[in-house]
C-alpha cells in the first residue's frame, strides 16, 4: 500500500495543528507497518518504543482483567493515533494491549527519534501540544458521558456520534455489538435491551451492523438524558 506520509499526518489529530514543513519533518520519521487481522501489535508491560497513526483499517486498545475478561478502551480509526502517551509522559513500558481488529496499515514513530526532532524546534512543540489539548478535552468529555449518563444516553451519543462522522443517518457501526458495550461501559444484555427499544420506538433500524437513524431530534433528547 502506497501511503502518502505528510497527506496522513495532516488528516491526524495529534498533527492536525503542524505546518506543512512540520509535517514533511515528522513524517521522515514514520515507518510503514502493517498488521493482519487479530494482530497483536503490543501487549500490556511490553517496553514502549513509540507510538502509531492509523492509515486504514482499525485497532482497538485493551485491557483485561484478572479473571480474563477484556474491557475495551478506545476503538482507533483511520488517522487516530495511539500509544502516544509513551512518548510524552515517563511511562517505560505499554499500559494496555492493542490489536488490529482488521487488516490494518500504520505508521510508527520511534520514542527517542521523535523526542530529538521536537527538542530541535519549538514550533514543532507547539503544534504536537495544540493538538494533544485538544485530544485531551475529548477525553476529558468521554469520561463525563460515561461516568453521569444513563445507558440510553451513552448509546444515543454514540450513535449521533457515527452518523455525523459518517455525514448521513445511515451507517455502520464502527465494532462488533460486544465491543460496542465494552467500549460505552454497558453489559451486552443491557445493550441488547436498549437497541430493542429505540428499534421497537422508531428512533433507529438496526439490520446487522447497519444503523439508521428515523428520528434524530429524539436521539439527541436522548442523548442528553432527557
Amino acid at each position: 500500500m502506497a501511503i502518502n506520509k505528510p497527506e496522513v499526518l495532516r488528516r491526524s489529530f495529534l498533527f492536525s495543528a503542524a505546518g506543512p514543513d512540520s509535517l514533511v519533518r515528522f513524517a521522515a520519521l514514520a515507518r510503514a507497518q502493517c498488521f493482519a487481522k487479530g494482530d497483536i501489535i503490543f501487549q500490556e508491560g511490553s517496553l514502549a518504543r513509540g507510538f502509531f497513526i492509523v492509515v486504514a483499517g482499525r485497532v482497538k486498545i485493551f485491557k483485561v482483567s484478572a479473571s480474563g475478561d477484556e474491557h475495551i478502551l478506545h476503538l482507533i480509526g483511520d488517522g487516530g493515533c495511539f500509544a502516544e502517551a509513551v512518548v510524552f509522559g515517563r511511562l517505560k513500558t505499554y499500559p494496555a494491549f492493542a490489536q488490529a481488529t482488521q487488516e490494518t496499515h500504520a505508521l510508527f514513530f520511534p520514542r527517542d527519534e521523535f523526542l530529538r526532532l521536537i527538542r530541535s524546534d519549538f514550533s514543532l512543540v507547539l503544534s504536537v501540544m495544540g493538538s494533544m489539548s485538544e485530544k485531551l478535552r475529548y477525553f476529558n468529555a468521554l469520561i463525563e458521558e460515561l461516568s453521569l449518563k444513563e445507558a440510553d444516553a451513552r448509546l444515543a451519543k454514540y450513535l449521533l456520534d457515527l452518523s455525523t462522522r459518517a455525514h448521513s443517518h445511515i451507517f455502520n457501526l464502527d465494532a462488533r455489538k460486544l465491543e460496542v458495550a465494552r467500549r460505552l461501559g454497558i453489559a451486552p444484555e443491557t445493550l441488547s435491551r436498549i437497541f430493542a427499544k429505540f428499534k421497537k420506538c422508531r428512533v433507529l433500524s438496526l439490520a446487522g451492523a447497519r444503523a439508521t437513524i428515523l428520528d434524530i431530534e429524539r436521539l439527541r433528547r436522548l442523548s442528553s438524558g432527557a
